[in-house]
């Protein structure tokens, strides 16, 4: 059956969390060329085998690539930041397939030397360039290289939006109409007006929807509530630029949130402002100094003064603002002090605060440490200004037990209800933190990478694991770096309820890999070389989420050889800090298999097919063995044993001459320890495949003239509402507003929404409803494959296996299904958008005449919202793409009253060798023979009493005779003397028989009807 309607496939996808929102956004799987593992190998086979690359679950595309080294076109000038862009700029346009992201979208943002030198390693530099696409800044959109000193390549990390269309960069509304839209959705979900709001910012934001993200032309517009005596609130929205109301909302309050108290001794010079540690003479950092007569200098580090060249008394007037700190007291004026008559050519020892309060004590303790913080930054890296702004911080709040982070603030709480003054030390720095990770680009984001990251800024600093001492008059303290919270999954990072609980699992990984430096390196070592990984962390990655990859990316920077897999210097102990606090950790590969040979898809078959890979020993073991591991169909793997070709290429073989053929493959290398590698890293469960043969369409349709024989219902459905039906959807925040196909309009979806219509409006309730499509007949095929766009939209999940999408396949017309693909309940494909699935359904089950898919959307668990949408299928199926051997012309009866036939047995491959004629039909015991030539006589012309249908070059083959029941055969020899000698392979030649015959008592002859080969 063969089935197709007007129009032609689009092959184009948008990500989205609503329909909404999906005008002018972009953002899709990638589409390679290749599969990842196989780019990885073709990189390895120009750069080296120690190379690896980690792919973003979220796109699809390469996250990170790393472990390895690659030589430079040019060595740089050390101290030229423009050589070094270049250089990124190269290897950015060499890694094009990997990540997609377009060259000329990317502006150059940063250039750091890092001086990892100082530990055990070698020196590094790394430049990050910010995306910008038709002008305007990608969110969090930025791409960092990493090298040696002399140029080499060491990685490159991006979260860049891959470039899949070019999105439309004009806003259709203005940010007036965007702030009143913030406002009303501020109002809306807090019950109050905001106070503050504004500092509009055109974007293309990202939405993240479990691992998906995409991103869309937005107004991020702040919005913030302040009131005496309350909380503050604040959010950050992404307001669609389309008009399309609020695509996303984020808090920018960062509290320093306090959950109880837990015993601990406190630490002198790290605990609040109480009465067990009271104020001492503290040197002020960076502060002006005010003179009416001489002008305004400001101390140094240590508090030193000096008005040059000055020579009478001065009157000096002091606050705590300066080149990084610009301290304001929320509760008065900010304090002030002047000293009089101070003299000239003498020591000044001049006390601010002479009579400590708690009001005038919080403003110098906010002074004092954000500029702790500030050197400590440039105190390890002296290049990295990073923390070289002023900051405003807000002191004395009328609030009590708490402080935050507002994204142009860090603000701190005054004593009472139970608690200190909260601005001292590690709580200081903590919310610093915070802004610092808003300006080195990780960020805050809501799986608790800003609260760990923050946390991580203090520990670091301080070098305590305690955040928060006497945060209580009680004691205790916030948080701590000795903690045992457990990493919970890439695709869960955030899974203990709320961002301070989930960033335990960072700030404690981090704290681990210090103590571990320690014991390894001793304390100052130990400590410089965590700080230079962590500073040089900050500078050369964009890491947003708390994910295994930051494991990666330490060990990148620590490697002094370029070489990731064979170690780092502090290998062990960073890997047992990561370890310790639930990470996967990272396994050093004893063996590293690449150049892995992709096989093509054929329409003829080979005799053998020919697979080499490159097998590298890393860890000192000895290899024992490269086994390639091969099927046909669903038969079982067969292995054989590959052979060393030179150096460390082998190469083994698989049986062709299957046509048509599905044929899998992979391979596994084997040390003398038991360790192996295998490539693809799935095995036998995501093996390489190529087909052989002719894929033909036999059912193709976008639906844009009715329902193409699809049908709504099967038995044991149970949905009450969502159902399946054909036509034009409208769109709610779940549901799909276009079809997928590009000039087209009609797709089959799970219930039609209102315009405008809530979330969940008529989505799948109660169960399961299928669409089921018309039989169609895959006979004889090898393969099966089916090509369709899916919408699904998921916003909860369920149970395994309860909310789910599900594609079956029946062989059978229908009476029995097998489950081709399961989508859901939550992860990559469920927060809708249009994404194309290609499924070899064939896999599932044997091709036969009466097969049919299925598409089933189940809301079987409960509370979640499921909506699903269907378009562009395409099913083909696999047959031989050789032309076979087949008779022509028509023969006469012989004496015996049969007609003599001929035909043929063994391949037609002339490599094979393996050709056979057959005759029958033939009188007993008759003498004859075999001809040949390179054109056939299609009417039958008289040739005694046979037909002649071979002519052009003709050629015999020796005299045989039929045998008793007047059958005979001759094997042709391609190789030999005989004239069978000059078929070739890619000829094709017509076959005939002659034999002897007699008519009525005389001597006669006769022939067989002809046979064209077409010779392989």
């Amino acid at each position: 059956m063969f089935l197709r309607t007007s129009g032609s496939l689009f092959v184009s996808a948008l990500f989205a969390i609503s329909a909404s929102a999906q005008t002018g956004s972009f953002g899709a799987p990638a589409q390679f060329s290749s599969s990842p593992d196989v780019q990885l190998s073709n990189w390895q086979a120009n750069h080296g085998d120690s190379w690896h690359m980690a792919t973003n679950p979220m796109t699809g595309t390469l996250e990170m690539l790393y472990g390895g080294n690659a030589q430079s076109p040019f060595e740089p000038n050390t101290s030229e930041a423009a050589d070094w862009f270049a250089l990124g700029r190269y290897w950015i346009n060499q890694t094009r397939n990997m990540h997609l992201v377009d060259g000329a979208e990317l502006v150059e943002e940063r250039f750091r030397y890092l001086p990892l030198g100082q530990g055990n390693t070698n020196d590094k530099i790394t430049v990050r360039f910010q995306q910008e696409i038709g002008g305007v800044p990608v969110e969090s959109g930025a791409i960092n290289v990493l090298f040696d000193t002399s140029g080499r390549l060491l990685s490159i990390h991006t979260t860049a939006a891959p470039e899949v269309e070019s999105p439309n960069g004009r806003a259709t509304i203005g940010a007036g109409f965007a702030n009143l839209v913030a406002a009303q959705a501020f109002k809306a979900e807090f019950g109050v007006e905001p106070t503050v709001q504004g500092s509009e910012r055109l974007v293309h934001a990202f939405v993240d929807g479990g691992e998906t993200r995409r991103w869309a032309l937005a107004w991020q517009v702040e919005a913030m509530f302040e009131a005496e005596g309350e909380q503050p609130i604040g959010r950050l929205y992404s307001v669609d630029a389309k008009g399309n109301g609020i695509l996303k909302s984020e808090n920018t309050i960062h509290n320093f949130d306090v959950r109880g108290t837990i015993s601990s001794n406190a630490t002198p010079g790290l605990t609040a402002d109480r009465a067990a540690n009271p104020p001492v003479p503290l040197a002020m950092p960076r502060i002006r100094v005010v003179s009416n007569s001489a002008g305004t200098v400001e101390t140094d580090r240590d508090g030193n003064f000096n008005f040059v060249g000055v020579n009478t008394p001065l009157d000096l007037t002091v606050d705590y603002f300066g080149q990084f700190t610009d301290v304001r007291n929320d509760t008065g004026a900010d304090y002030t002090i002047t000293f009089t008559n101070v003299q000239p050519n003498v020591q000044n020892d001049l006390l601010m605060n002479p009579s400590p309060t708690q009001g005038v004590t919080s403003q110098a303790n906010s002074q004092l440490h954000i500029n702790v913080l500030r050197d400590f930054i440039r105190d390890r890296f002296p290049t990295d200004n990073t923390a070289d702004f002023r900051a405003v911080s807000n002191v004395n709040l009328s609030s009590t037990c708490n402080a935050f982070y507002n994204g142009s603030s860090v603000n701190f709480y005054s004593a009472g209800g139970g608690c200190n003054n909260t601005a001292f030390s590690t709580v200081v720095a903590h919310e610093m933190g915070h802004w610092l990770n808003v300006r080195y680009g990780t960020g805050n984001g809501s799986d608790g990478i800003g609260e760990g990251n923050a946390d991580v800024f203090a520990m670091y600093a301080y070098d305590d694991p305690v955040v928060g001492r006497f945060f209580s008059t009680g004691g205790g303290s916030v948080r701590t770096g000795t903690n045992t919270r457990q990493f919970c999954g890439d695709s869960n990072p955030g899974c203990y309820g709320g961002v301070h609980s989930d960033g335990e699992v960072w700030m404690g990984a981090a704290w681990k890999i210090r103590v571990n430096l320690n014991n390894a390196l001793g304390n100052a070592m130990g400590d410089m070389v965590a700080d230079n990984l962590f500073l040089g962390w900050m500078n050369s990655y964009n890491q947003t989420q708390i994910r295994s990859i930051i494991e990666t990316q330490w060990l990148t920077l620590d490697d002094d050889d370029g070489n990731i897999n064979n170690g780092t210097p502090n290998y062990s102990v960073i890997d047992a800090g990561f370890r310790a606090q639930g990470f996967p950790g990272f396994d050093l590969p004893f063996i590293t298999l690449s150049n892995v040979t992709e096989l093509p898809n054929v329409t003829t078959p080979a005799a053998d097919y020919t697979v080499q890979a490159d097998a590298m020993m890393n860890l000192g073991t000895t290899l024992t063995s490269v086994e390639l591991f091969s099927r046909t169909g669903n038969g079982s793997f067969v292995s054989d044993l590959m052979s060393n070709v030179g150096g460390m290429t082998f190469e083994g073989q698989i049986a062709g001459g299957i046509n048509p053929a599905v044929v899998q493959y992979y391979v596994v290398a084997t040390d003398n320890q038991g360790n192996t590698e295998t490539f693809p890293e799935e095995g036998a469960n995501g093996p390489l495949f190529f087909k052989v043969g002719t894929l033909t369409p036999v059912l193709v349709t976008e639906f844009e003239n009715g329902g193409s024989g699809f049908t709504s219902g099967f038995a044991g459905d149970t949905a009450t509402t969502g159902l399946w039906e054909l036509g034009n959807p409208v769109g709610t925040a779940a549901q799909p507003e276009d079809d997928h196909t590009a000039s087209g309009t009609n797709c089959w979806f799970t219930g039609q929404g209102a315009v405008g219509g809530a979330v969940g409006a008529n989505d799948v309730d109660g169960g399961r409803t299928t669409l089921v499509s018309p039989i169609f007949d895959a006979s004889g095929a090898a393969g099966v494959s089916l090509t369709y766009w899916r919408w699904y939209s998921n916003d909860q999940g369920g149970a395994p296996n309860a909310d789910v999408f599900r594609v079956g396949v029946s062989n059978d017309g229908g009476a029995t299904w097998s489950n081709a693909e399961q989508v859901g309940p939550s992860g990559p494909g469920t927060e809708g958008g249009w994404i194309r699935s290609d499924i070899e359904l064939s896999f599932a089950v044997a091709p036969t005449a009466n097969m049919q898919v299925r598409f089933v959307a189940d809301d079987s668990g409960t509370g979640s919202i499921v909506e699903a949408a269907i378009d562009d299928i395409e099913i083909t199926v696999l047959t031989s793409g050789i032309p076979q051997p087949s008779n022509y012309c028509t023969a006469n009866p012989n004496s015996t009253g049969a007609v003599a036939s001929i035909s043929w047995a063994g391949s037609y491959a002339v490599a094979d060798n393996d050709f056979t004629l057959l005759a029958s039909g033939m009188p007993s015991t008759s003498f004859g023979l075999f001809f040949f030539g390179s054109m056939q006589i299609q009417a039958s012309i008289p040739s005694s009493d046979g037909t002649l249908c071979v002519a052009g070059s003709t050629f015999r083959l020796p005299v045989t005779q039929s045998d008793l029941i007047g059958t005979s055969f001759y094997q042709l020899d391609f190789t030999g003397s005989t004239n069978a000698s000059v078929i070739t392979a890619g000829t094709t030649w017509n076959f005939q028989r002659w034999f002897r015959d007699s008519s009525g008592g005389a001597p006669t002859s006769n022939t067989t009807n002809g046979l064209e080969v077409p010779f392989q």
